[in-house]
């Protein structure tokens, strides 16, 4: 769970965020949605500790691990899927072992096992993300934050990323999605929230 109070944050003295509570439960998917500027990037910036609020806090539950898939993918471009991956487990002290099978059962349903070992650099951006979204899903933690994970895609990957997102066990785990795509919204079960004013709407 994470529990926002009364959280506030400005650019240049002009309010983004404005007195914002609201609490994000575990085993449920949050869609965030809200024009451009309505905060709602800033919002994924605090809760990920880059910014300091101007007042108010955000407090998640004991051993709370995050795992963030900004808009740009945050893959490294030079190395391969696989080594992303790796490199990702291991700034979480986890081990690659414990999800290689889980790994190349998503690379295969995905169309991605025969692209593994190539560098990112090579691959088409329907195929980063759903490389991105796979690495970000498959470290262990109990909070998962997607910024844009269909942007600038096909409609085969966004369907295919669509599916991986219906398919995520949600046991334990709060996720957040900040999307503007009306077919992620639509075909997600999810909690429906809109940034509007520097607060979220339900």
């Amino acid at each position: 769970m994470i529990k926002i109070k009364d959280l506030t944050y400005s650019y240049s003295e002009i309010p983004v965020i404005a007195n914002l509570s609201f609490s994000f439960l575990s085993s449920k998917i949050y869609m965030i949605t809200g024009e451009n500027g309505s905060g709602k990037t800033t919002l994924l910036r605090l809760i990920l500790g880059l910014l300091k609020p101007k007042s108010g806090y955000i407090q998640f539950e004991k051993n709370a691990v995050i795992s963030y898939l900004p808009d740009h993918n945050g893959l490294y471009e030079d190395l391969s899927i696989t080594d992303n991956i790796r490199f990702r487990l291991a700034l979480y002290k986890q081990s690659f072992s414990t999800i290689q099978n889980e790994y190349y059962s998503l690379l295969n349903k995905y169309h991605l096992y025969d692209k593994r070992d190539e560098p990112i650099s090579s691959l088409s951006l329907g195929m980063k993300k759903k490389a991105a979204i796979i690495a970000t899903t498959l470290v262990h933690a109990n909070v998962y934050i997607f910024d844009e994970p269909t942007g600038g895609i096909d409609h085969d990957a966004k369907v295919e990323i669509i599916s991986l997102f219906k398919e995520i066990d949600l046991k334990q785990k709060c996720i957040l999605i900040v999307t503007h795509d009306e077919e992620l919204l639509s075909e997600v079960p999810s909690v429906l929230l809109k940034m509007q004013e520097g607060r979220l709407m339900e």
